[in-house]
């Protein structure tokens, strides 16, 4: 049976070693194949980063190439917005020589309006026009600096994004004459670096930093957003600038199919703005020329393999019938060793023990000392010869004789360790079957006090009984201190560990009161270190420049709109220096245009800057307010001082006029002369009575009132001049609309001022129409017509006193219904457009206290 289990044994590890090599042969070609694969693609990433290299290298060598020709333009071109040939001329010039990047060459004037410009196509089309792109004229006419960048407002090509470079041309004197601009299409730009070769490539793209494909030159890949292709959402600049890797494996689609391809990407600078040349490459295309040698490799494998049988069942044979041969010797010789061997092993275990360090011995059944090792005699000062053969081993450490550990254990009495043991504990071994072992202290055990480690375990004969017990015992008084002091330290440990965590959590508590604190504040604190990075923000609030996700970790110029990029950046570039200058912003936010104050300072003994951002709207408000009423102020003291002596000299000229017309009773031109001094006198008398209102306005009698009533009551007041126009009133009453609590004659005064400046606006035949809308608490009112509407420059003086551009008029008129729905407790806005109309919004509220 055993040989027949050896034999099959043989031949079972045969097969399997032969099919674990077939095995790696398979892996070994695998391998080879995946080796070969990856050495390719690397390579191949390689080469294509280098060309997309020297491709973005060429690109920003046509852009330098591009600033010094416009550079010595705008040294030609001393007073741009004059005529001169000459200027046309030289714009004429540098587009020949810069045709093959360049699609336009313009000159704009002081006012940002195209003079020159070269293709002439262009010239006529844009000439006249004002160029609107505000980062472009923000660093060329504010900050006197050339420009290089994105840039819109000329408008040559169709393409999604343009590349501009623009020079400011400066007088004698330093100031902003104008500037030349040039546009460069990103296609164009990059197409003049492509190699003739192309063949080691598909397709080329030029990426901006937001991560959109401003240029395709093969559009079978449907891809407009890189974004979509980055790893967490991350941004363009992100996954391109902080890559060691100039290369990126990434599935994209073409003609509907996903296929794998290698980006292989370098950097272009743009002015301050970073784009990338990309070259894309499927991957299919790259591993084409090794295809073949993958073939050759996977036949050769599985020749090998059939190499690998053939000498696997040749060897399997002939192993069987040397084995055969060897086990009939092998049984031979184990009879032999046998006996040899049971002598060498109990020759190996006396010379094991006697030689141990650790002192041991053993004794018989009859208690008696059978083994006295070497390590026994250094420890107790007797030697084997005086102990072997007598049970007087307890003679070093006791002086009356008494049991040890091996004594219970012959006798198999192990009950009545606890007699013999009791200041020390007797425990069972955990590592040998049977034994056990105790910790016991000796007073004045040659000379010193010791703790000994005592440990017996019994020993079997062949049929499993106790013929003799193996005792050692080892001196454990290092041990024994040391774990003493080092339960005193761990108690020293635990006290320092308690008054450490009382300590930290008084520190976390004047942390968090501390950061309460700052919180609490209101203005928000950033903490930065000196290249600009965010580390701390105090709180996150709505608006500000920082308006949603985590800021550490990021620049906090990332957080500022782009038309206030370039000063808060000159700003931080001050700050760095030295220069501590507050500055304002104003920004955008869910609750409307807001007023900031940033204040920038160092951080003591560190390189790290704050900065202190306080919201100062309410201020400006305030500050705003203060001003009008000021001038309002002034000018209804010197109107009221005006008003009161013109007053009476009007009425005695009004009745001296109807006296004399009573007694010489004109008629023909004199009576029309005596009508027209009349009418010039009422005139003059309204315009003392508007002085008067502006400078004493009365205070309101508030009582219920239908608003609709007061609108048509205030409608039939100017009947006659909307009449004569020949203008449609449409009225859009809700049914329904409560009362509201007004003076009734105020707001008739201020709607009829409303309704006579939109007949005057109006031409014959114009619309007014008014309507009215209420909401929970408060009443809405509009007045809309389609006259003449209000310039941008008049609308934020509508409401200044004397403020007109009529020809006939006091300029009170509106300055008095703002007076009026203010002292209503309501508000009045205006909306209006150069030739399409003007609309008042009046908001009053229902009860008005």
């Amino acid at each position: 049976m055993t040989k027949r289990r050896s034999l099959s044994y043989i031949r079972y590890s045969i097969w399997v070693t032969a099919l674990t090599v077939i095995v790696l042969i398979i892996f070994l070609g695998l391998t080879v194949y995946y080796v070969r694969e990856k050495a390719i693609i690397e390579v191949f990433s390689e080469q294509q980063a280098s060309i997309a290299a020297q491709m973005a290298a060429r690109v920003e060598e046509s852009i330098s190439r591009c600033e010094r020709g416009m550079l010595m333009l705008s040294r030609l071109t001393p007073s741009p917005g004059t005529a001169g040939p000459e200027r046309q001329k030289n714009i004429e010039a540098l587009y020949g020589e810069l045709r093959d990047v360049v699609m336009a060459i313009v000159e704009v004037g002081p006012d940002d309006a195209v003079v020159n410009g070269y293709p002439l196509d262009v010239l006529h089309r844009l000439k006249g026009s004002k160029i609107d792109d505000q980062p472009l004229t923000h660093a060329m006419k504010k900050l006197n600096q050339r420009y290089t960048g994105e840039i819109s407002g000329i408008g040559v090509s169709g393409a999604a994004k343009a590349i501009g470079i623009g020079l400011p041309v400066l007088g004698p004197d330093g100031g902003y004459r104008g500037a030349v601009l040039a546009q460069l299409q990103p296609g164009l730009l990059l197409g003049r670096t492509i190699p003739a070769d192309r063949t080691y490539m598909n397709d080329f793209w030029l990426v901006d930093e937001s991560g959109v494909v401003v240029f395709h030159s093969n559009r079978d890949f449907a891809v407009e957003d890189l974004n979509r292709l980055s790893h967490g959402g991350e941004n363009a600049f992100r996954t391109f600038s902080f890559r060691t890797e100039r290369s990126v494996e990434v599935m994209l689609k073409k003609k509907g199919e996903d296929q794998k391809c290698i980006l292989a990407y370098a950097p272009i600078r743009f002015g301050i703005a970073r784009w990338w040349v990309v070259l894309v490459t499927p991957y299919d295309q790259i591993l084409v020329p090794i295809r073949s040698a993958s073939f050759n490799i996977i036949l050769g494998a599985f020749g090998l393999i059939a190499v690998v049988i053939i000498t696997t069942v040749s060897i399997a044979r002939s192993d069987v019938k040397r084995l055969r041969l060897k086990e009939e010797l092998k049984l031979l010789r184990e009879r032999e060793e046998w006996q040899g061997r049971l002598l060498r092993e109990k020759m190996t275990v006396d010379g094991i023990i006697e030689g141990s360090p650790v002192p041991t011995f053993v004794i018989d059944r009859d208690h008696k000392v059978i083994l006295w090792n070497r390590a026994c005699t250094d420890l107790t000062g007797y030697s084997s010869k005086d102990m072997i053969g007598t049970g007087d081993y307890h003679k070093p450490f006791y002086q009356e004789k008494r049991p040890f550990l091996a004594d219970f254990i012959i006798d198999g009495n192990t009950e009545s360790f606890e007699k013999f043991y009791t200041e020390s504990r007797v425990v069972k071994s955990e590592s040998i079957e049977g034994a056990y072992e105790a910790v016991k202290t000796f007073q004045n055990l040659r000379g010193s006090d010791r703790h000994m480690h005592f440990l017996a375990a019994p020993i079997f004969d062949e049929k499993g009984e106790v013929i003799a017990a193996i005792e050692t015992f080892l001196d454990v008084t290092k041990e024994v201190e040391l774990t003493r002091d080092l339960k005193e330290y761990a108690e020293t440990l635990q006290n320092e560990l308690g008054e450490n965590i009382r300590l930290r959590k008084e520190v976390e508590e004047l942390y968090s009161y501390l950061q309460s604190i700052i919180d609490s504040l209101p203005d928000k604190i950033y903490d930065l270190n000196r290249d600009g990075i965010i580390n701390y923000v105090s709180r996150h609030l709505e608006g500000g420049i920082h308006r949603e996700g985590d800021p550490q970790g990021k620049h906090f110029t990332e957080y500022v709109a782009p038309e206030h990029r370039d000063f808060v950046t000159a700003r931080w570039e001050n700050a760095r220096r030295g220069i501590f200058e507050p500055y304002e912003l104003e920004v955008t936010t869910r609750r409307g245009r807001r007023h900031l104050l940033l204040t920038p300072g160092p951080v003591k003994g560190t390189d790290r800057f704050v900065l202190v951002e306080r919201d100062i709207t309410e201020m400006k408000e305030l500050e705003n307010k203060y001003y009008e009423s000021q001038k309002l102020a002034a000018g209804g003291q010197r109107s009221a001082g005006i008003a009161h002596e013109g007053r009476n000299p009007l009425a005695s000229i009004r009745m001296s006029l109807q006296i004399l017309e009573k007694r010489l009773q004109p008629e023909g031109n004199d009576l029309k002369r005596f009508k027209i001094a009349q009418r010039e006198v009422e005139h003059l008398e309204k315009l003392v009575s508007d002085v008067l209102i502006y400078a004493k306005p009365l205070i309101p009698r508030m009582e219920p009132s239908d608003m609709r009533a007061v609108v048509e009551g205030s409608l039939a007041m100017v009947e006659k001049a909307l009449a004569e126009k020949e203008i449609e009133v449409i009225k859009e009453f809700p049914a329904g609309v409560g009362e509201v609590s007004v003076d009734q004659a105020m707001i008739r005064q201020a709607l009829i001022n409303i309704f006579q400046n939109a007949a005057d606006a109006m031409d014959k035949g114009g619309r007014l129409r008014i309507s009215l809308a209420e909401g929970d608490d408060r009443l809405t009112l509009e007045v809309e017509d389609n006259g003449c509407g209000i310039d941008d420059e008049d609308r934020p003086h509508l409401f200044n006193p004397f403020f007109t551009r009529k020809s006939s008029g006091t300029g009170l008129g509106l300055t008095q219904v703002k007076k009026i729905i203010e002292q209503h407790g309501g508000e009045i806005e205006v909306r209006s457009k150069k030739g399409e109309g003007t609309c008042f919004v009046i908001t009053l509220p229902r009860d008005a206290r």
